[in-house]
């Protein structure tokens, strides 16, 4: 079983915890069992929230597989609001 380390910043932290251990595989699954409600995540469906950026092992994910990004027992993936755009993430 892979079970990367996850790290939720800021507000998100509020849903979990500031570091904890999930059941991954892919960011998808990461994110689907996170506790981080689904419609903060994908208010629009399936595409990721634009304010939420997730790292893994400090990449951005939308510059690898995106959602299906692989990630194993070793990986350490970081969930945050960016704020960038105002609320809810500033």
């Amino acid at each position: 079983m892979e079970v990367p380390t996850v790290k939720l910043l800021g507000g998100l932290r509020k849903f979990g915890g500031a570091q904890q251990a999930i059941e991954g595989g892919t960011v998808r699954v990461v994110l689907d069992t996170v506790g981080v409600p689904n419609d903060l995540l994908f208010p629009e469906g399936e595409v990721l929230n634009r304010d939420i950026e997730v790292l893994v092992n400090g990449r951005n994910i939308a510059f690898m597989a995106d959602l299906d990004t692989p990630v194993t027992d070793e990986d350490r993936v970081t969930i945050f609001l960016h704020g960038a755009r105002g609320y809810p993430g500033g």
